[in-house]
C-alpha cells in the first residue's frame, strides 16, 4: 500500500488513509525485535553487540585446529593446536623450537591447565608435560602400547593433579602417576573431561560411558539407564552453586545437582545437541561450544547463539576460555582462534533489524519514537523493540534519506539526497522537489524557526517554505552553495553553516557572512549547536571548534586539547558535557572547561575520546547534515555512523583505561639461539655485545594498541619511544653496567610505572680496567701509538666480523625465504600441491585453455569412509593412508602440465589439460584401481575391506573466467553421484 503523493499542495486526508495511518507505520515493510534500545540499561547484551577478532596460521598460529586454551596467571593465553603449542600475548604467538623442546614443540595438544603452584600442565598425544620458569619437562605417559592421549586435567584441594586420558584416570602425586581403569570401577577407559565441584567431588566425562563421579574412593556412573541422557560427554564444568554442568555429544547440556539431572536441548534454544566445550565468564554467564552450531551463551534459562551466519569464523567449536578481562576465546576446528569482546557501547544496525547500516541522521520525536535516515535503506522508525521501514514503496521520494525534522504541529519532514523533501502528516505524504521551489534536489538540513517558518538547506542554497511550496532565497549575502547546519538564537537570529562559504547570519531580513578573516577556523562548517547558556558552537571539517558569544569568536584546536579537529555533530547532555562526533570516533569535553579556555582562563582543554580501540563497528560518523545526533528521553546519546546507530549512556561510560603492566621475556645475545629468559641479571664476557630484548604487555585486552617506552640506564637518560614494537636491539654495547627498564601505555598519555629492571653487566677487557689505565699514564708516546694502532686493528677486525655476520644472516634469510616460498605451495603431509597452488594453477590453465580452445579436465577424488578409518585406527594411521593415496596421484600425474593436489581433508584433485571426457575417465578409473591395489586394510568400510576411492570427473572447453567455478561444481556433482551409487567408482 502506498501513501498518496501530493506534488504541490497537501489535500484533505482521505478517511480510509487517515484511519490506517498508525497501522501502516508499524506494518509497512517488516518488523523485527531490536533489543539494543531496551538492553542498553541492562547487564546482558545481545551477542551481535560483541566484536569478533580472529587469528589463523597467517598470524602465527601453529595450526588452525585449536584444541585447548588456558590463560595463566601471568596474563598469557596458551593455545594448544593439532600442530603444537603456542603462547599468545595478544599480538604475537610464541612457538617453541623443536630442537630445544622436542617433546612438546609440535605434538598435538589436547588439554591445558595451570595448577595452584603456577605450573602449566600440557596434555598431548604422547602423555603429559609440565612447563614452569621457561622449561618443559615430561610428567607421565600411559604404558607404551596404550593410547597415550591426555585430554584434561583437574587439581584437588590437596594439590594432587588428575588427568583424563585414553587409558583411564591418572593420579599424579610426588612425581608418580597411578592409573585407574575398568577394574577400579570406570565404565570405560576413554575419558575426555574432568572437574571438581565445590564439595570436592571429581566429575569425569567419558567417551562411551556417560558421566562418572569419584568420591571417597568410589566411582558412580550416570548413563541413560539411570537418567543421564547420553554416553558421550565432551566437557564438564563446576557450578558455583553446587554440582556440575556436562556438555554431551548428542544429548544436549545437562545440569547435575544433588543427584538430579536437568537437560537443555534444541527445544530449549540450543542450536544443536552436539556440544563440545564449556566456560564461565566474569559475569557468571555460561558459554557452550557446539559442533556445527557455533557458540551459545546461557543467561538464566535463555540461550543465544553466534555462528558463521553472524560472523563467527567457524561453526565447529573445540575449546573455550573466558579470560580475566571478561573476553571469551573460542578455539575452532579448522578456522583458528576467535575472540569475543563486548563492545562498551550499544549499536543498532542490520543485525538488529535496521534496513541499512549507513545512518545519516537521527531524530528522537516528542512521542518517544526514534527516526533514522539511512543512505539507501529508506527511513527507519523505532518504537519500543520494533523497527519499521518506510521508503519509496510507501510514498517517500527516495530511499536515500539525508535529514529529518519534527515540526511543532507533529508533522515529520524528510530530506533526501536525490529527490527533494517530503512532509508526512495525518496519513499523507506531500513531496517537494525542484518544481516546488527547492534550489536543489539534495536537501542537507530542514529547520523550523521560532516563527514557525520551515527552512531547507540544500546543495545549492537556502529555501523557505510558504505553505504551498518553497521559495529560494536570492538576497545579497545568502548562501549559494551547500548549507550543512542551521541554528537560531533566542532573539530570532538565524545562523547557517555552509560548506565553503563560512557562517551566514540572518537578522532583520539581512544576511551577513563571517569567514576565516573574522576568526573562524575554517569556512567549511559541519555542525552548529546553541548551548544552554546561549553560546553558539561551530564545528569545522578538521580544524576544531569555534565559540561565538556576545559577537566574539574564540577557537579551540586539537593542539589545545581537543581529541579530534573534525566536528561532524555536536550534542549537549544533561551533565554539562559537550559531545562531538568525528571521522575517527567521538569525544566529550566539559562545557565549563571549554568556556574557561575560550575566555582565556585556562591554558588547556581536557577531552576524552572513544575511537578505534573501543571495539566500535565503525569510527566514521555522519556529518554535513542535520540532525547528526540526538538525545532520547532517558538522556542517552544517539549517534549515527556508517555502521549503524551508536547508543551512548553518559551515566554508564567505560572506565578510564589504565596502562597495562609490562614483562620482559627473553634476551638474545649476538643473535644466537632462542635466547635466555629475561628474569635475572645478565653478565657477559668482555667484548662488544649485540643484544635484542623481547618484551610484552600484561594484557590481552586491546593488546594491539599498546605502545612502549624503554630506558637503558648507562646508555641514555631519556625514555625512548618504541611505538608498538615488542623487541628492541642494541647493536654494540661496550663494557659497563646497564639497567633496562620498560613502560607501557594504551593512549600514549598515561604510562605504567616501570617494572623490575633487567641488570646487564658487560665485563671489560684487561686493558679497559682502571689499574691498566694508571699504568698507561706512565707509558711512552711510542707505546701509546702502538696501542692506538692495535685498537684500530681490532676495530677493523670487528668491522670485518660484523660485515661477515651480516652477509651470513642475509644469505640465511634468503635461503629461508626460498624455503618458505616452496612450502607455501606444498601440503606438508602428502607432498602434493596444496589448495592455494591448485587454485593458482587452475586459473593459469583455464586462461591457457581459453586462448587455445582446448579442453580442460578435472578429477575430484574422495577416500571412502575416511572418518571411520580415522576413528578405527587413529590419526597417525590416517595420515599414512593419506600419504599413500597421494603417492597414487603423484604416479599418475605423468605430464608436465598435470597437477595433483590435496583439496582438503581426505579430498584430492587432479587437473589434466588437453584431454577429453573419455581420456579423463580412463585416468580416474586408473586412479581408483591403483588405490584399491594398495590393499590398505579398512576395518570399518561398508564398501570394501581395503581403502577405496570415489571419483568425479568433469571436462569442459573454457570460454571465460566467470564460468570457471562450473568446472569444480560439475566435478563435485559427479563425485556426489559416485558416492550416492555406492562409492568405489568413477562418475562423470
Amino acid at each position: 500500500m502506498r501513501f498518496p503523493v501530493v506534488r504541490q499542495q497537501v489535500k484533505p486526508a482521505l478517511p480510509f488513509i487517515a484511519r490506517c495511518w498508525r497501522t501502516l507505520l508499524t506494518l509497512l515493510l517488516f518488523s523485527q525485535c531490536c533489543g539494543a534500545f531496551a538492553a542498553a540499561a541492562g547487564p546482558e547484551k545481545a551477542l551481535s553487540q560483541y566484536k569478533l577478532d580472529g587469528w589463523q596460521t597467517e598470524q602465527g598460529l601453529p595450526q588452525n585446529a585449536v584444541s585447548a586454551l588456558q590463560q595463566t596467571s601471568d596474563g598469557y593465553l596458551w593455545v594448544g593446536t593439532l600442530g603444537g603449542l603456542a603462547r599468545f600475548d595478544g599480538v604475537r604467538f610464541t612457538t617453541f623450537d623443536p630442537a630445544e623442546f622436542a617433546d612438546i614443540a609440535s605434538l598435538p595438544v589436547m588439554g591445558l591447565m595451570q595448577d595452584a603452584q603456577g605450573t602449566l600442565w600440557i596434555g598431548h598425544n604422547k602423555g603429559a608435560a609440565r612447563y614452569r620458569d621457561g622449561k618443559f619437562e615430561r610428567a607421565f605417559a600411559a604404558p607404551a602400547k596404550a593410547d597415550q592421549r591426555v585430554w584434561s586435567f583437574a587439581q584437588d584441594r590437596a594439590g594432587v593433579v588428575w588427568a583424563a586420558t585414553n587409558h583411564g584416570l591418572a593420579r599424579w602425586e610426588n612425581g608418580r602417576a597411578t592409573f585407574y581403569g575398568k577394574a577400579a570401577g570406570l565404565p570405560t577407559e576413554r575419558l575426555r573431561a574432568l572437574a571438581f565441584d565445590r564439595d570436592g567431588v571429581l566429575w569425569i566425562g567419558t567417551s562411551g560411558g556417560g558421566l562418572v563421579s569419584y568420591s571417597a574412593g568410589q566411582f558412580r556412573v550416570f548413563n541413560p539407564a539411570n537418567g543421564f541422557p547420553h554416553l558421550q560427554v565432551r566437557a564438564v564444568l563446576a557450578d558455583p552453586a553446587g554440582g556440575v554442568w556436562a556438555a554431551t555429544a548428542g544429548g544436549g547440556l545437562v545440569r547435575v545437582r544433588q543427584g538430579q539431572f536437568k537437560t537443555y536441548t534444541v527445544a530449549d534454544g540450543l542450536p544443536t545437541d552436539q556440544l563440545t566445550a564449556l566456560a564461565r565468564d566474569a559475569r557468571g554467564q555460561l558459554w557452550i561450544g557446539t559442533w556445527g552450531g557455533g557458540v551459545s551463551r546461557m543467561v538464566g534459562e535463555r540461550f543465544s547463539s553466534l555462528a558463521s551466519a553472524n560472523g563467527l569464523a567457524g561453526d565447529h567449536v573445540w575449546s573455550l576460555q573466558a579470560d580475566a578481562h571478561g573476553e571469551v576465546w573460542i578455539g575452532t576446528w579448522v578456522s583458528g582462534l576467535v575472540r569475543l569482546h563486548e563492545r562498551p557501547f550499544d549499536w543498532l544496525g542490520v543485525p538488529e533489524g535496521l534496513s541499512n547500516d549507513n545512518i545519516r541522521s537521527v531524530l528522537h520525536a516528542r512521542d518517544g519514537v526514534t527516526w533514522l535516515a539511512t543512505a539507501g535503506g529508506g527511513l527507519n522508525r523505532i518504537e519500543g523493540n520494533t523497527v519499521t521501514t518506510l521508503g519509496k514503496k510507501q510514498g517517500l521520494p527516495s530511499d536515500e534519506i539525508s535529514s529529518l525534522l519534527e515540526t511543532r504541529d507533529g508533522a515529520l519532514w524528510v530530506g533526501s539526497y536525490t529527490a527533494g523533501a517530503a512532509r508526512l502528516a495525518q496519513g499523507r505524504v506531500a513531496v517537494y522537489g525542484s518544481a516546488q521551489g527547492l534550489p536543489s534536489a539534495e536537501v542537507r538540513v530542514l529547520f523550523q524557526d521560532r516563527q514557525g517558518t520551515i527552512w531547507a538547506g540544500t546543495q545549492s542554497g537556502l529555501a523557505r517554505f510558504t505553505g504551498a511550496g518553497f521559495v529560494p532565497l536570492r538576497e545579497a549575502g545568502a548562501p549559494t552553495g551547500s548549507v550543512a547546519a542551521i541554528a537560531e538564537e533566542r532573539d530570532g537570529t538565524l545562523w547557517f553553516g555552509t560548506a565553503g562559504e563560512g557562517l551566514a547570519r540572518y537578522r532583520g531580513g539581512v544576511f551577513k557572512t563571517l569567514g576565516t578573516a573574522d576568526g573562524l577556523l575554517s569556512n567549511w562548517i559541519m555542525s552548529l549547536h546553541l548551548d544552554s547558556a546561549g553560546s553558539l558552537w561551530i564545528g569545522s571539517n578538521g580544524d576544531g571548534l569555534n565559540r561565538l558569544r556576545d559577537g566574539r569568536l574564540s577557537s579551540i584546536r586539537p593542539a589545545d586539547g581537543l581529541w579530534d579537529g573534525t566536528c561532524l555533530g555536536i550534542l549537549e547532555d544533561g551533565a554539562g558535557q559537550l559531545w562531538v562526533t568525528s571521522n575517527r570516533g567521538f569525544f566529550r569535553a566539559a562545557l565549563s572547561e571549554l568556556n574557561a579556555f575560550a575566555d582565556g582562563r585556562a591554558g588547556k582543554v581536557a577531552s576524552t575520546g572513544y575511537g578505534p580501540g573501543d571495539a566500535m563497528r565503525s569510527t566514521t560518523f555522519a556529518g554535513g547534515l542535520q540532525p547528526a545526533g540526538a538525545l532520547d528521553q532517558a538522556g542517552r546519546l544517539l549517534l549515527p555512523s556508517t555502521k549503524g546507530l551508536v547508543i551512548v549512556d553518559p551515566r554508564r561510560l567505560p572506565p578510564a583505561e589504565r596502562p597495562p603492566g609490562t614483562r620482559l621475556e627473553r634476551v638474545l645475545v649476538n643473535g644466537g639461539g632462542s635466547g635466555r629468559p629475561a628474569t635475572a641479571g645478565l653478565t657477559l664476557p668482555p667484548g662488544a655485545a649485540t643484544l635484542a630484548i623481547q618484551y610484552s604487555a600484561v594484557t590481552l585486552l586491546d593488546a594491539e594498541r599498546v605502545r612502549f617506552r624503554y630506558q637503558m640506564e648507562g646508555l641514555t637518560r631519556d625514555w625512548i619511544d618504541a611505538g608498538m614494537n615488542r623487541e628492541v636491539s642494541f647493536p654494540a654495547l661496550s663494557h659497563g653496567v646497564y639497567r633496562f627498564r620498560l613502560r607501557a601505555s594504551l593512549d600514549g598519555k598515561r604510562w605504567s610505572e616501570p617494572g623490575p629492571a633487567l641488570a646487564i653487566v658487560i665485563q671489560p677487557f684487561f686493558y679497559q680496567t682502571t689499574w691498566f689505565a694508571v699504568l698507561l699514564t706512565g707509558a711512552t708516546l711510542a707505546v701509546l701509538l702502538g696501542l692506538f694502532r692495535l685498537r684500530l686493528h681490532r676495530l677493523r677486525l670487528r668491522q670485518v666480523h660484523m660485515e661477515r655476520l651480516v652477509a651470513q644472516k642475509t644469505e640465511a634469510l634468503r635461503q629461508a625465504n626460498e624455503h618458505l616460498s616452496r612450502l607455501s605451495f606444498l601440503d606438508g603431509l602428502t607432498g602434493l600441491a596444496n589448495r592455494r597452488r591448485f587454485d593458482q594453477v587452475l586459473r593459469e590453465e583455464w586462461s591457457r585453455a581459453c586462448r587455445a580452445g582446448t579442453p580442460l579436465a578435472l578429477i575430484i577424488a574422495d577416500i571412502d569412509y575416511f572418518k571411520r578409518y580415522n576413528d578405527a585406527l587413529g590419526h597417525p594411521e590416517g595420515d599414512r593412508c593419506l600419504a599413500a593415496v597421494a603417492g597414487v596421484l603423484i604416479s599418475h600425474a605423468r605430464r608436465a602440465a598435470d597437477l595433483a593436489a590435496r583439496y582438503g581433508g581426505e579430498e584430492f584433485v587432479m587437473l589434466i589439460p588437453g584431454v577429453d571426457q573419455a581420456a579423463a575417465l580412463l585416468v580416474a578409473e586408473s586412479l581408483r584401481a591403483a588405490c584399491e591395489a594398495l590393499a590398505i586394510a579398512h576395518p570399518d568400510s561398508p564398501v570394501a575391506p581395503v581403502v577405496t576411492l570415489s571419483l568425479g570427473v568433469a571436462v569442459c572447453i573454457p570460454s571465460n573466467e566467470a564460468a570457471m567455478p562450473s568446472l569444480l561444481r560439475d566435478a563435485d556433482t559427479a563425485l556426489y553421484r559416485a558416492k550416492h551409487e555406492g562409492r568405489n567408482r568413477v562418475r562423470g
